[in-house]
């Protein structure tokens, strides 16, 4: 599955998608920093959908 597979799935499920996270570098208030390879593919994934992207970042 692609990362906006997911996503769709996801929604679709009625999962909450901001409740788990992968970024390699969060920021000292345990936010995602949107900056690494992991947050810009979820961004990524969430856009390709067509989905709001739930995670906080920092």
């Amino acid at each position: 599955m692609t990362k906006a597979d997911i996503a769709r799935e996801a929604h679709r499920l009625g999962l909450d998608a901001g409740m788990s996270w992968s970024c390699y570098d969060p920021t000292p208030d345990n936010k995602a920093c949107g900056q690494c390879d992991s947050c810009r593919l979820r961004a990524k994934g969430f856009a390709d959908a067509g989905l709001p992207d739930p995670t906080v970042y920092g």
